[in-house]
């Protein structure tokens, strides 16, 4: 009866907290990043490829009292400052992802957890040539 008692008492919350512990990794472009922009007509050359990198850590302490965020996203106006390294007027084809690392279990609100999210940004960085003038309506 005693090795009963021990079982449902300690080795199964045990066992029970450790079975949903984990890791999901997954890759995606964030949502809504997609933005139409009505654009002059110039012709342009293409400088080459911008790319930036940025990591935020999102954590909490036990039972969620203490959360912190550290770190910052990769933005347009990086991508933009990285083109303008190389002397471009523009950037076009702009992807941001995002890869996020995040623990998963049941008592992940427990302990604490701590989630990474790497985010990469790229661009086509361009210079103007001319402008083309359009006729006037």
């Amino acid at each position: 009866m005693r090795i009963v008692r021990v079982f449902f008492l300690i080795v199964f919350p045990a066992l029970f907290f450790a079975a949903g512990c984990g890791t999901i990794d997954f890759t995606a472009p964030l949502a809504g990043s997609y933005v139409k922009a009505a654009l002059a007509v110039k012709n342009f050359e293409v400088i080459g490829i911008v790319s930036t990198d940025s990591t935020e850590t999102h954590s909490a302490g036990p039972l969620g009292f203490v959360k912190k965020v550290e770190g910052s996203k990769a933005t347009y106006s990086d991508l933009l400052k990285e083109a303008a390294l190389i002397n471009a007027d523009e950037i076009i084809d702009i992807r941001i992802d995002m890869n996020a690392a995040k623990p998963t279990g049941f008592a992940e609100w427990l302990t604490g957890w701590e989630r990474t999210y790497t985010y990469t940004g790229k661009a086509l960085a361009i210079r103007y040539v001319d402008v083309i003038d359009l006729p006037s309506f």
